[in-house]
């Protein structure tokens, strides 16, 4: 099947049912660490983790060039595949001397030796996965390729546990994921079927004239989410971090269905622009759904800011409560962007992403280095709220420009209007339900999100389609089972 005819529908539920386990299994991990590590220690292992993921954007944005290239009709994947290890490999290499070279100077600002032998081991490991996995999604797996990633976050969660149980605390966390990434890497290998050869020269210039741009782009991006938990770090210490990361863990899911739509809608989108075909109506689709989470978990999370907090990382986090409403904030506007930059990044145009990336990171840094020493933590997310919504403007400019016209389709308003009734009667009932213990607060939440989807399939004739055609099609396969399991 060509990637042209790709069927994002599908894909985008295979994806999501793995991004939502790969969620739940980091969730309990996040909650674990936070109950054992406290914030403080929580907050030192998320600081090397940031400094691990900056590394590991120059491999992921080979990967994505990789991934554009081979999703291309006609191509020959296994030189892609061959030329995006042998970077890597080379890439670990300069990278690992570099650490040697400046370790005599640690440690800095609270970073050990062990925490730049954890950086390094995560960057290798988690840099490979990177390589094979967004290789395996361009072949035209974009849903398995989630799964396999659900597979790595499961394993990941195993051995973290175990590490921390026999006392390795922060370092252990850090090595588990990267022995789970290994592990994983290799598993990747195996299933795609191809193994690798030398690129030729065509193959290295056709694949470095979208990593010119996308390797940069990785990076800035990169720098852009990790510029958080660095500047929070060194204007107000690693307890602040720790408020900010269990935050963004609650808000996560949001980002993980629009990036599961995202996915198979940037390999679909590059297959049909190759063959010069319109690509609209596939992006406005997208974009229809992109805050389909987002929005609900704003709502929620300024119902009950302080409560989700509390509730399920530990009484020391509910002073995070005001970090919360805000990383939930920017997070409705980052959602957003995402399937617009896949789809910009697909119609093979990879310079404008970076461009909106570079203005969001000069954006958003000078801002932050402002209001960090004022305002402490709500200084740093306040910045990255301004820049979040400045960089979603730009790219709808660009859709003016690429697609022929912006793209903000008009469902997305009965999903808004459904979050404001969901906080209504939330925060109604909260005034009457004694929320200090965890069954409560669940039911809670439960019960919101009841309300949300309720009311939204009543409001949305559009929402109620997509049900009909994205799950029907699962109950005709799940009835033909079973069909042929009576006879």
């Amino acid at each position: 099947m060509s990637t042209a005819d790709l069927d994002i529908g599908r894909e985008a539920l295979v994806s999501v049912a793995a991004k939502f386990t790969m969620s739940a299994f980091g969730f309990v991990g996040v909650m674990i660490f936070a109950r054992v590590l406290g914030n403080v220690g929580v907050g030192r292992y998320y600081v090397a983790l940031a400094v691990a993921l900056m590394l590991v954007r120059v491999s992921a944005g080979l990967g994505q060039a990789i991934n554009k290239r081979v999703s291309e009709v006609d191509t020959n994947p296994s030189e892609y595949l061959g030329l995006g290890l042998a970077f890597h490999v080379l890439y670990v290499g300069v990278v690992v001397g570099i650490f040697v070279a400046v370790s005599p100077a640690l440690p800095v600002q609270g970073i050990s030796v062990d925490d730049v032998l954890g950086i390094v081991l995560v960057f290798s490991s988690v840099g490979a996965f990177q390589i094979l996995n967004r290789f395996y999604s361009g072949i035209g797996y974009p849903g398995r390729s989630f799964w396999l990633d659900t597979v790595r976050s499961i394993v990941t969660l195993a051995f973290q546990l175990a590490l921390l149980y026999v006392g390795m605390e922060s370092f252990g966390i850090l090595l588990g994921l990267a022995i789970a990434s290994f592990i994983t890497a290799g598993l990747v290998a195996v299933v795609s079927g191809v193994r690798p050869t030398l690129p030729s020269r065509q193959t290295f210039a056709y694949t470095g004239k979208f990593a010119k741009w996308s390797i940069p782009t990785s990076v800035v991006n990169d720098v852009y989410k990790r510029a958080d938990p660095l500047l929070i770090w060194w204007f107000v210490g690693n307890g602040a971090v720790g408020f900010y990361e269990t935050a963004l863990r609650l808000v996560l899911p949001a980002s993980q269905l629009t990036a599961s739509i995202s996915n198979p809608l940037q390999v679909k989108v590059s297959g049909r622009s190759s063959l010069g075909e319109d690509v609209r109506e596939d992006v406005a689709n997208a974009v229809t759904y992109a805050g389909l989470l987002g929005l609900p978990m704003f709502f929620g999370a300024l119902a009950l800011p302080d409560v989700l907090m509390r509730t399920f990382f530990g009484s020391g986090f509910g002073q995070g409560g005001e970090a919360l409403i805000g990383v939930s904030l920017f997070y409705v506007f980052y959602i957003y962007q995402i399937p617009l930059e896949s789809a910009i990044s697909g119609t093979d145009r990879p310079e404008l992403t970076f461009r909106v990336n570079c203005a969001g990171l000069l954006i958003h840094i000078p801002l932050a280095v402002v209001l960090a020493p004022q305002y402490g933590l709500l200084g740093v997310i306040g910045a990255t709220l301004v820049a979040e919504a400045l960089m979603f403007l730009m790219f709808q400019f660009l859709c003016r420009e690429l697609f022929g016209g912006t793209i903000f389709p008009a469902p997305i308003a009965a999903q808004t209007a459904s979050g404001v009734v969901m906080f209504l009667v939330v925060t109604e009932i909260r005034g009457m339900v004694a929320l200090n213990h965890w069954l409560p607060v669940v039911t809670l939440v439960c019960f919101g999100a009841a309300v949300y989807f309720a009311v939204l399939t009543v409001t949305s004739s559009h929402f109620r389609l997509t049900l009909g055609n994205v799950l029907g099609p699962v109950y005709e396969q799940i009835l033909t089972r079973d069909r042929k399991s009576e006879s």
